[in-house]
């Protein structure tokens, strides 16, 4: 299932039933899982691995040299997880220092025109939607959701089950189980957690903490003491608790356009 107009190097390695399209270019550092999708011009290039059933799509390149001025040339890596889909025109680079690697891991959609700079860390399961930007070092936690025309500056986090509403700009971390919408934390991914199959009682304490942090009034060390002593016991707030202590950047801040609903809190849970 090679077509012959495909360039591929002798040191790429394809695994059983690659399907290569018209004009894709795979070069020599390449390597390609079992039955992988490969459409017409993509170029994969760089140290980089793809894992099995990963399907690309037309004009993607993959494993390119990073855009940093300080990249010297040398070995890096990217690293395709399996599963994914990558959409029309995806780019993605490879690290950008030696032995470092850009990484996506399992069943991770990206839509057509989105780009990860080099370093990035996308976990099992996101989708970052058409003509997203993600800097270099910017890391995506499990089942996030990017919407499209969304731009995150290098070295930001997203943490697991956030989602980014469209045409937004991150320029600090966003805590999981967030919705970010008119440039700020509006409440929790409802659906997302439900989805996620959170019960509602660790849904309705991820709500609570969300409050507390970003709604109360109160600065970060004390929202996160009234969380631990409210809600510590619950398990699924343990990832939004360490992923605030860690923040390097600081976080982002509350939805000036949010308004706290006057019936039941708990209602939309």
């Amino acid at each position: 299932m090679i077509h012959p107009t495909a360039v591929i190097a002798a040191g790429a390695k394809l695994g059983i039933d690659a399907d290569i399209a018209p004009y894709a270019v795979i070069d020599e550092h390449v390597e390609l899982g079992d039955h992988c999708r490969i459409g017409p011009h993509v170029h994969l290039t760089g140290f980089t691995r793809i894992g099995a059933d990963t399907r690309i799509h037309t004009g993607a390149v993959v494993g390119d040299e990073p855009q940093d001025l300080h990249f010297q040339g040398d070995e890096s890596y990217t690293i395709i997880g399996k599963g994914c889909i990558l959409r029309e025109y995806v780019t993605i680079h490879r690290g950008a220092k030696p032995g470092t690697a850009t990484v996506v891991g399992n069943k991770v959609m990206l839509m057509a025109f989105s780009h990860l700079g080099h370093n990035c860390q996308i976990g099992d399961n996101a989708v970052i939607a058409n003509a997203s930007l993600l800097a270099g070092h910017v890391e995506v936690g499990e089942r996030a959701f990017i919407s499209g025309g969304v731009m995150v500056h290098q070295f930001c986090r997203i943490g697991t089950l956030a989602m980014v509403s469209g045409d937004e700009g991150l320029i600090q971390d966003l805590p999981p189980y967030c919705m970010y919408q008119w440039e700020g934390v509006s409440g929790p991914n409802t659906i997302g957690l439900r989805r996620a199959g959170f019960t509602v009682d660790a849904r309705k304490a991820i709500k609570q903490a969300i409050r507390l942090l970003f709604f109360s009034g109160l600065s970060r060390p004390n929202a996160l003491l009234q969380i631990r002593e409210q809600h510590g016991q619950v398990a699924e707030l343990r990832p939004f608790i360490d992923f605030i202590s860690a923040t390097k950047r600081g976080l982002v801040g509350a939805c000036a356009h949010y308004r706290r609903e006057s019936g039941d809190a708990e209602a939309d849970m």
